[in-house]
């Protein structure tokens, strides 16, 4: 029989420690995504398990006028009952949609980003946020931008031997956010995907538009959103044709189920801009 070892640290620092200590261990939070793929009776676990659920410096909460930070280590129902001025609608949008409520009180928001097999439901609603995530390891600590987090492929790209401890989320205004999840809606599977939109305008001028995709793959088309910003709203039928078919372009490394699904939302998307 298989035994594993499960190492408890009692802060940051002795974590980072045993990290660097054992390269190969797993880290253990709420275990969704350990789990997930199991279906036998009993669990397997890895040979080495580190519990970081308990530490306080991963489960703070920062709030200021321009970002909200969260520690990696809050349950998705943790996140969820933070106050409004906290919590970005679009991310609200996500959590809401993941699985359900005993599965969202185990599960955490770092969790949920720190996947390597396919990318989760809280991840193409940050990703549109542009949310900055903190990575350490022995070398230190630096903040990178989410996107960052998928290679050039679309595919997740989380390294090795790191730990997620931070997500700094900006909150700013936005006109109009959407979110649909596509596919088998309850469990994440290779057709099931997330689709996520935030647009805001002034004066009549386009001034953000951002718009992700992800499941096994992501996609994220900041070059087209670039063009997008700045034109005068409404988009002419022209300018809507040209923008969605860039997009469908891009779509075809997803499958043709979720290519024709991209497609239908982009479409939708574009249509808002055009009222």
């Amino acid at each position: 029989m298989l035994v594993s070892e499960v190492h408890q640290p009692r802060d940051l620092s002795e974590l980072l420690s045993l990290m660097r200590r054992l390269p190969g261990a797993t880290l253990y939070a709420g275990g969704t995504e350990l789990l997930r793929e199991q279906a036998s009776r009993y669990v397997t676990l890895p040979p080495e398990l580190v519990s970081i659920a308990s530490l306080l410096e991963l489960r703070q909460v920062s709030l200021t006028e321009r970002f909200v930070e969260l520690g990696a280590c809050l349950t998705l129902t943790e996140v969820l009952e933070l106050k409004e001025s906290a919590l970005p609608e679009l991310l609200a949008l996500a959590l809401r949609g993941v699985a359900t409520a005993p599965i969202r009180n185990l599960a955490t928001i770092g969790g949920n980003l720190a996947t390597r097999s396919r990318f989760m439901d809280v991840w193409p609603a940050l990703a549109c946020l542009d949310a900055l995530v903190e990575l350490r390891d022995g070398s230190g600590a630096r903040w990178i931008n989410l996107n960052r987090l998928a290679d050039d492929d679309g595919r997740p790209a989380f390294p090795a031997g790191v730990l997620l401890s931070r997500i700094r989320i900006p909150l700013e205004r936005w006109d109009a956010v959407a979110l649909r999840k596509v596919g088998r809606c309850g469990y994440p599977s290779r057709d099931s995907a997330v689709f996520a939109l935030a647009a805001r305008a002034e004066k009549g001028i386009l001034a953000e538009f951002r718009l992700a995709f992800a499941g096994e793959r992501a996609l994220r088309l900041r070059d087209v959103e670039s063009r997008i910003l700045g034109r005068r709203l409404p988009l002419s039928a022209k300018e809507r044709s040209a923008f969605a078919v860039e997009y469908r372009e891009a779509a075809t490394v997803l499958s043709p189920e979720l290519a024709l699904r991209f497609g239908t939302l982009v479409d939708g998307a574009l249509d808002l801009l055009s009222r």
